[in-house]
C-alpha cells in the first residue's frame, strides 16, 4: 500500500488539473492505498470558493469533492494565506476583514507548515515515505 500527499495549485477553472487529481485519489483508494490529505495552495485554493457557482455543463468541483471527503474522510487542507490573497476567507480573516467567511466546511483552512509537517510526520516511523504528487 502506499501513502499519497495530493498538492494542488491550480484553479478549477484553469485547467483540469483538480479534476484529474480527484480522479487519481478515487482510483489510489479503490486500489487499496491511501491518501493521506489533499492540500491546496496558490489559486488551488478556489476549489474551497463556496461563493463561487460552476457554469452550465462545468463540474462542480466543490461538490465532487465535498462528496470525496465525506465518502473517504481525507482531510481537504487549504492554506490559509493563499485564500486570503484570494478572497476565499477563513472564519477567522472574515471577521478580520469584516466580511463573510466562504470557505466551504468541508475544507479546513491551515497554514502551509501544516502541509510540511503532514509531510515530516508521515514519514517518521514508516517503512515508506509518503508519496507527494503536485497536480
Amino acid at each position: 500500500m502506499n501513502r499519497f500527499l495530493i498538492f494542488i495549485t491550480r484553479s478549477p477553472f484553469d485547467s483540469l488539473n483538480g479534476q484529474t487529481a480527484l480522479s487519481f485519489c478515487e482510483a489510489a483508494i479503490d486500489l487499496g492505498h491511501q491518501i493521506e490529505q489533499v492540500f491546496f495552495y496558490h489559486h488551488g485554493v478556489l476549489h474551497a470558493n463556496s461563493d463561487i457557482q460552476p457554469g452550465a455543463g462545468e463540474k462542480n468541483m466543490l461538490q465532487l469533492w465535498t462528496q470525496f471527503t465525506e465518502q473517504t474522510k481525507t482531510p481537504l487542507n487549504v492554506c490559509v494565506t493563499a485564500s486570503a490573497k484570494r478572497g476565499v476567507l477563513s472564519e477567522d480573516d472574515a471577521s478580520m476583514f469584516k466580511r463573510h467567511s466562504n470557505i466551504h466546511e468541508a475544507f479546513c483552512p491551515v497554514g502551509m507548515a501544516d502541509y510540511f509537517s503532514a509531510l515530516n510526520s508521515a514519514a517518521i516511523g514508516n517503512d515508506s515515505s509518503p508519496i507527494c504528487i503536485q497536480f
